[in-house]
């Protein structure tokens, strides 16, 4: 049978972690139009930007994307297949970086979402790294669900095409 102090640290760490994920700083109000010149200078190029000619699969945004399971941090064959060739292009050409572009669906709170988005671009920069990419050609960008929680889904499927990585390129 455990021991009461068992019991009480235990229940101690469950409250804890409990309400890690229910809390949400909140930053202090700014100016919209400051707010918006500050993300434009401080942000690379997001999904809703167009890729920059010439860099590798411009023109095809799925050789780009690594999606993931509701949760998960886990890459699938399909995406390790996906990074392997993205991986072969950024060894060939030294000059280009990449930025990691982590995604959420819109179902959990925002730090949740952020804290899954970083797991996931983690994930992809670890073995983007394992299959041989310099470590300062990658760059990682968690963005959790800022940018689908303005999509409105009610379906599996639309939540899905949410959850994922994008492989953003530039030239340095």
């Amino acid at each position: 049978m455990p021991s009461s102090l068992f019991v009480r640290r235990y229940g101690l760490v469950c409250v804890l972690l409990l309400s890690a994920c229910s809390t949400v700083d909140k930053p202090p109000p700014v100016d919209p139009s400051a707010q918006a010149a500050s993300r434009q200078s401080a942000r690379p190029s997001t999904p809703s930007a167009r890729p920059l000619a010439g860099t590798p699969f411009a023109d095809d945004p799925a050789k780009r994307t690594v999606y993931f399971g509701f949760g998960e941090a886990t890459i699938s064959h399909e995406g390790i297949e996906t990074l392997r060739q993205n991986a072969l292009r950024l060894k060939d050409e030294a000059q280009l970086l990449v930025t990691l572009v982590g995604h959420t669906d819109n179902q959990g709170s925002a730090a949740y979402n952020l804290a899954i988005a970083d797991k996931r671009t983690e994930a992809v920069s670890d073995k983007l790294r394992a299959l041989g990419v310099p470590r300062n050609q990658i760059r990682r960008l968690p963005v959790g669900s800022e940018h689908s929680s303005k999509e409105a889904c009610d379906a599996e499927a639309c939540w899905q095409s949410m959850r994922k990585v994008e492989l953003i390129y530039e030239r340095r």
